[in-house]
């Protein structure tokens, strides 16, 4: 008996322990982000006692067909394996890496786990990571001294090269880093892939000093409090080029203006440009041509008439070219603005406009320039400087996010709600408004209700579509928000942004989706040629691939055909194949040099979702998501193996926005002037333009429509404001 009872006493104990030890989880649902590639990675699970049960990430932010495309595969993993000790997904590393950490965090949390951190060695240690840059990796050495991080540097890093965002995410994220001691620092908007790039490097050299890096991203408690700003004649909301230039015409005029920026520096979209359009400008004239009328501006002004095909918007046209060269004129004279370099330039289309627009001029060397043209943001700064100077209470502020419009009880717009970086409230109050936030590129469902597609980009996407939003709750209407989006390039849509590839390699890859002689078919499965699309009688206003469903087409190579790449070499055609703007640094071999790794390249091309290979005509139509029957069409039924090689637009902005008159008021529906709240540039374009087609080609046309807009919205700003 005494035997029984000692035996079911050890059962008891045994079973009650077993059971204590799988209750590894206080059951609930937690989330915790850690940073990607373009953006964080949010991740949410939830447990019961012993157990992940469900898993969902948001990857959303990501590149769409490698990091954004791995979320089913990472969530399965996840659900398999129980833990954050996942394999990840070939192609989409940093992606992958962002979840297991967020992952770890949520896991800690629901296990009520509060380790210290692993101690990390004194010293520097280095950390690589892909970041914005496509022509190299960044690497940070990373000082480490009595358990904490002292010293950030980045010691190589091609952002820079590839525009000029870099500089503020090294200048205002690393500093966050020391003072934090935490990898859970937000992104600097704008550059949040420089910032993560930092950030990975940092979480890299943890791990080298001997630390983990899973452990260094603890919480940053936001600010709560509200701060009241009144007394302001304008707001701007938005400063990139257009916000800049209206915030300095409105100061110009007497007015007390305050200037909204989401993103940690100034300049937006107009820091990629080259120049802008300007005709006959009598700053240009006595530098370029003696003073003489360089080009027709009715035959210009006709031609865009003519390209429109409605003289709906002939007032605002009149003064997108007509005022040009004045406005111009107006803020060198008035701001600094400096316009040398290459001169000026010639049309896109039309022969016998050989001089058109200009350059902006880089520095006193005219040396500081990046493969999106001359560095410029010192030149918008200056002006800012200048504006400023004119009244000790206009001000401008960066990382300050617009979220609406704040009304009065007769819906009159009064001022606008917005959130610092830190987590501070503003309500900034005036008695006139200026939406200048660059349109809607990086708002993915606009993108998806007025164009159909998302898009490639080549510039920020801080442009989320907030200035048009808040003009349509104001009561405005919007104005040809079909044009087509601002492409000038042609690329792979995944830049391969590590060491997965050679420079040489990744320019082949780039080569076989850039060539004009092979088979092209778009998405939907027909044949896709070098033809006009656009139905005008001018070849080659824009790049073609603006006309394709979704903007990009697959170029088609089939087994033989790499085979003979292989053993032959490239045609004349592949051979001369390169990207304007995005190239990736390396040099393609001669036409008819055998090329012994394709098969390494194409292999690599298809993790990151460049290419598409397929045993069969069907298998191709399932995997492009195509109908069979009009693919086959296009292939002539042959049945082999296929490579299909993803051509994707790049795009700068979208075109179509606010509706507006003259004045650049916005416009409600009744075609009656919202009379204190005004549009600019990217957020009112599409008063020039029309649906259907690529904004008006000439060259430079959309950078000088900031300075048009700009100077008008500005000055009638003002004269609302301050009642003159």
């Amino acid at each position: 008996m005494k035997r029984t009872l000692c035996f079911l006493l050890a059962l008891s104990l045994c079973l009650a322990t077993a059971g204590l030890a799988e209750s590894v989880y206080t059951p609930g649902t937690y989330e915790s982000t850690a940073p990607g590639f373009a953006s964080d990675v949010k991740v949410t699970v939830t447990v019961d006692e012993s157990a992940i049960t469900e898993v969902v990430l948001d990857v959303s932010g990501e590149t769409e067909t490698v990091g954004a495309a791995a979320s089913d595969e990472l969530t399965q993993q996840i659900l398999d394996e129980q833990s954050a000790d996942i394999d990840g997904v070939s192609g989409a590393s940093v992606t992958s890496n962002a979840v297991r950490l967020a992952l770890t965090d949520c896991l800690n949390a629901a296990s009520g786990k509060t380790a210290e951190k692993a101690a990390v060695a004194d010293g520097v240690y280095s950390g690589t990571a892909s970041s914005f840059g496509f022509l190299s990796q960044m690497t940070c050495d990373v000082t480490f001294e009595g358990g904490a991080i002292t010293g950030i540097e980045v010691v190589e890093e091609s952002d820079s090269a590839t525009g000029e965002w870099f500089a503020c995410a090294e200048e205002l994220l690393i500093p966050r880093i020391l003072e934090s001691q935490s990898l859970a620092v937000d992104a600097i908007t704008g550059a949040t892939s420089s910032s993560n790039g930092i950030k990975n490097c940092v979480a890299a050299a943890i791990d080298a000093a001997g630390g983990d890096s899973l452990q260094w991203y603890t919480p940053i408690e936001k600010k709560t409090e509200t701060v009241r700003l009144e007394g302001y004649d304008v707001i701007v909301v938005g400063m990139g080029g257009s916000g800049v230039l209206s915030y300095c015409a409105a100061a110009d005029q007497g007015a007390t203006v305050f200037g909204i920026e989401a993103a940690g520096k100034i300049g937006g979209d107009s820091v990629c440009t080259y120049g802008p359009m300007a005709l006959n400008s009598e700053y240009l004239k006595e530098t370029f041509t003696d003073g003489e009328d360089y080009i027709d501006a009715d035959a210009v002004y006709n031609t865009w008439i003519e390209y429109v095909g409605s003289e709906e918007k002939a007032d605002v046209i009149q003064k997108a070219v007509y005022n040009s060269g004045s406005a111009l004129d107006y803020y060198v004279e008035n701001f600094g603005f400096e316009f040398e370099g290459l001169g000026l330039l010639g049309s896109f289309v039309v022969p016998e406009w050989t001089q058109l627009w200009c350059v902006y001029s880089a520095d006193e060397d005219n040396t500081s320039w990046n493969v999106l043209g001359p560095n410029k943001t010192f030149q918008f700064t200056r002006a800012l400087d200048i504006a400023n100077a004119m009244n000790e209470k206009n001000q401008y502020m960066t990382e300050l996010t617009a979220t609406s419009l704040i009304f009065d009880e007769d819906g009159t717009a009064i001022g606008v709600n917005a959130q610092y970086y830190d987590g501070t409230t503003y309500e900034i109050y005036g008695k006139a408004i200026i939406l200048a936030t660059g349109g809607f590129l990086g708002n993915a469902e606009m993108m998806e209700e007025y164009l159909g597609s998302t898009v490639c980009t080549i510039g920020v996407t801080v442009n989320d579509g907030t200035g048009i939003q808040m003009g349509l709750s104001a009561g405005g209407t919007t104005y040809m928000m079909g044009t087509l989006p601002m492409v000038h390039i042609s690329q792979v849509p995944n830049l391969i942004r590590n060491d997965d590839l050679t420079a040489d390699q990744k320019a082949i890859l780039s080569a076989l989706a850039l060539t004009t002689d092979q088979t092209m078919v778009t998405t939907e499965g027909d044949l896709w040629g070098n033809t006009n699309q656009s139905g005008t009688e001018d070849e080659g206003i824009t790049v073609e691939i603006v006309f394709a469903p979704e903007y990009r087409y697959y170029v088609v190579y089939t087994q033989e055909d790499i085979d003979r790449i292989r053993e032959v070499g490239l045609s004349e055609a592949q051979a001369a194949a390169t990207s304007q703007f995005l190239g990736q640094g390396g040099t393609l071999p001669a036409a008819g040099t055998p090329v012994a790794d394709i098969d390494t390249i194409l292999a690599v091309g298809e993790q990151y979702g460049n290419v598409v290979k397929a045993d069969s005509l069907s298998a191709l139509a399932a995997a492009i998501g195509c109908d069979e029957e009009r693919l086959s069409a296009a292939l002539e039924g042959v049945d082999t193996t296929y490579y299909a090689v993803s051509c994707n637009s790049y795009a700068y902005a979208t075109v179509g926005g606010l509706n507006v008159d003259a004045n650049m008021n916005v416009l409600r529906e009744d075609g009656t002037p919202i009379t204190n709240l005004f549009a600019v540039g990217q957020d009112s374009e599409g008063v020039c333009n029309v649906d259907g087609k690529a904004y008006t080609p000439w060259g430079g046309q959309a950078q000088s429509w900031t300075f048009v807009s700009g100077q008008i919205a500005g000055e009638q700003a003002a004269a609302v404001a301050t009642g003159e």
